[in-house]
């Protein structure tokens, strides 16, 4: 019997497939995430390959198409959380150590060693991430996944920027970054968020029967498998062994609005109209809250 990924309970239904990936999304009806359920197919492996391939050349090209509000201002406030919440002994003498998963090209880390004064490292599945980290912030990363690296309390708090939805098992990762931390130690992820545009989106892909999925397809795939709720990612950390979690929609799009449009091939035509009013939504606080910001502790 098949178990939802976020609260593991049993409870979960899947709906039409797309008419055109032939796709389909699965939802639990106890704690609302959506998740493609068949996640690990031969395309998405196929994806991550293509990612741990990167050169530093194409890795900054996909850095630099992400919007610049979506970094700096959402991690100096996750600096000042984990500040604030760590314990007053964190680092036993030195600086506390913030360890990044998936860290990108080292800026978030950059930030949180010169203005923040933590220490930091973190790891990246791309070798040309590792570089490119080393070579514009100074920032030396671990090459490799999380459960290959060894890692067993020796940070104080761990970040994913958008990181949970990429990994084939949330669970997996999750309870890696629980050994990784120390006593007390302190997460903060950011993760998609299933909203309720979302849930339109798909009702009008249900009652298509997958003919207009163009959206969920979008937001459900290769790059995001699962988007959680409140309720669903507060189960998962939970039931992982976190505490104290807290979890909050934000308004943030990550990608500029045209690479955003562009990347569901729609007509030339229709991008930069298109990029236009998702501006102005963003700009107006009006636009869907599509990720949520996660606060927790180590149990």
């Amino acid at each position: 019997m098949p178990v939802c990924p976020a609260c593991a309970g049993s409870r979960v239904r899947t709906g039409p497939a797309s008419g055109a990936t032939g796709r389909q999304i699965t939802a639990c009806r106890d704690c609302g995430v959506h998740y493609w359920a068949d996640h690990e197919a031969a395309e998405r492996q196929e994806a991550i390959e293509l990612q741990t391939e990167l050169t530093a050349e194409g890795y900054s090209d996909w850095v630099d198409i992400k919007r610049e509000q979506a970094g700096p201002e959402a991690w100096r406030d996750a600096i000042t959380w984990i500040r604030n919440a760590l314990p007053k002994d964190a680092g036993r003498g030195g600086a506390p150590v913030i360890y990044d998963v998936g860290a990108g090209d080292g800026h978030f880390l950059s930030l949180a060693r010169d203005e923040g004064g933590f220490a930091v490292t973190g790891n990246e599945i791309a070798k040309g991430a590792v570089e490119l980290a080393k070579e514009r912030y100074d920032v030396d990363l671990d090459l490799g996944v999380l459960e290959d690296l060894g890692h067993v309390e020796d940070g104080d708090a761990a970040t994913l920027w958008c990181v949970l939805a990429h990994v084939p098992d949330g669970d997996q990762l999750l309870s890696e970054v629980h050994t990784m931390l120390r006593p007390g130690g302190v997460l903060f992820l950011q993760t998609p968020h299933w909203t309720a545009a979302d849930g339109a989106a798909l009702g009008v892909k249900n009652l298509t029967r997958g003919r207009v999925a163009k959206v969920p397809d979008r937001r459900i795939a290769q790059h995001h498998w699962i988007l959680h709720t409140r309720r669903s990612i507060t189960a998962q950390l939970n039931r992982l062994g976190f505490v104290d979690v807290v979890a909050e929609p934000k308004l943030r799009y990550t990608l500029t609005s045209r690479a955003y449009f562009a990347s569901m091939n729609p007509p030339q035509w229709t991008i930069g109209p298109a990029s236009w009013l998702l501006d102005k939504a963003v700009a107006s606080r009006l636009a869907p809250r599509i990720v949520l910001d996660v606060r927790a502790r180590k149990g």
